[in-house]
């Protein structure tokens, strides 16, 4: 005895239109390459008209005036695909513009050095780790010191 369930209607409907897909799509003329248009009726195929005659599928309409204005007038062949190469316009520096360059960039450092060993913040952290040398070169090294013991 065979029992009918709701699911398997579903599963069954399911079938069909997965299968009529698949018809469809390989049963399609339309090849890369083929110049006739999409609208031809010698384009669509019997799974095609099936589809048109239930209301599935449509031929595509003619562009809207807005949309042919923004085309350009004719199209190109060949489309470029991703960015064009960077081009490098910057000549290179001689070893004679490199010193130059050296020595302006040392000329500036010069120059931040001297106002900032005139900031007294400055003045007295160069002084602060001067002493601390002076201090730790004269004294001998102490050892670490030892863990007290827990009592």
């Amino acid at each position: 005895m065979v029992m009918y369930r709701k699911r398997d209607g579903a599963k069954s409907a399911t079938v069909v239109l997965i299968l009529s897909l698949a018809l469809g799509l390989a049963g399609s003329n339309a090849r890369a390459g083929d110049d006739a248009p999409a609208s031809a009726p010698d384009n669509d195929n019997i799974v095609k008209k099936t589809f048109k005659v239930f209301g599935f599928a449509t031929d595509p309409g003619p562009p809207q005036d807005f949309v042919v204005k923004a085309r350009p007038p004719a199209e190109g062949d060949y489309v470029p695909v991703g960015r064009k190469a960077f081009t490098r316009d910057v000549k290179v520096k001689t070893p004679d513009e490199l010193k130059a360059m050296q020595a302006d960039f040392d000329s500036v450092k010069a120059s931040h050095d001297a106002l900032r060993a005139n900031f007294p913040p400055a003045v007295q952290a160069v002084a602060a780790a001067e002493a601390a040398k002076a201090a730790k070169a004269g004294q001998p090294k102490k050892p670490p010191p030892k863990a007290a013991a827990p009592e």
